[in-house]
């Protein structure tokens, strides 16, 4: 796709996205990469951008550069975003209780611990991503797996995971693992199967670890 087109595909995607202030945001396109600038009032919309933005047709990658400006009577203190941190994790029936430990510092939150299944981790940052007074969140939380399976046993769970799927092409995406280790290579058409075949891999048991080198063509 053109880059002036997708450009222009961006701007107004971000400007039309409910709940989303993307007056200030700046963005530049390069071969299908967008790198997105400028600013919003809360790490909340500095992550619906992007992931907005991945979604669109033509994209290939985003690097987000956009800093988050909080208004002044948004703002809260660590300790205040420490506690809501801990009511919002607390009140996820999908989260294992007291398995993530939070910290924060000067409105970035990190969380730490193990979990048993990716999207555990993945809920646990949406959780936080869209308290008030946050500036980042850094997801250190890590994978355990009490599940002995062989390796070649995941490999072919996982390939008729994608399968099962009806967004990915299967025959396309090459499989590897070294013990509970996946990788993934190969052609995909969009951003959204490449976060599909992502996600449906860690959907196996016994994968604590996905790397993903598929690329989007």
């Amino acid at each position: 796709m053109d880059n002036n087109k997708l450009k222009s595909d961006v701007k107004s995607k971000i400007l039309w996205e409910p709940g989303i202030d993307g007056d200030g945001v700046i963005v530049e396109v390069d071969d299908g990469i967008v790198t997105l600038s400028g600013t919003v009032p809360s790490f909340f919309q500095k992550i619906c951008i992007e992931n907005v933005v991945k979604k669109m047709w033509g994209v290939k990658a985003v690097v987000n550069e956009v800093s988050v400006d909080i208004a002044t009577h948004l703002k809260r203190n660590d300790k205040e975003i420490a506690e809501a941190a801990v009511n919002a994790l607390g009140w996820d029936i999908a989260l294992p209780k007291d398995a993530i430990k939070i910290s924060v510092a000067k409105g970035v939150v990190t969380l730490t611990g193990e979990v048993r299944f990716d999207f555990q981790r993945t809920r646990a940052f949406n959780d936080v991503n869209s308290l008030y007074g946050v500036m980042n969140v850094i997801n250190a939380i890590t994978l355990r797996s009490s599940t002995s399976v062989d390796s070649k046993v995941i490999e072919k769970e996982i390939e008729r995971e994608f399968q099962r799927s009806a967004v990915l092409h299967a025959h396309k995406i090459n499989v590897k693992t070294e013990g509970k280790k996946v990788y993934l290579s190969g052609p995909v058409s969009s951003w959204f199967e490449y976060k599909e075949a992502n996600d449906a891999a860690f959907t196996v048991p016994g994968v604590i670890e996905v790397q993903n080198d598929l690329y989007i063509q």
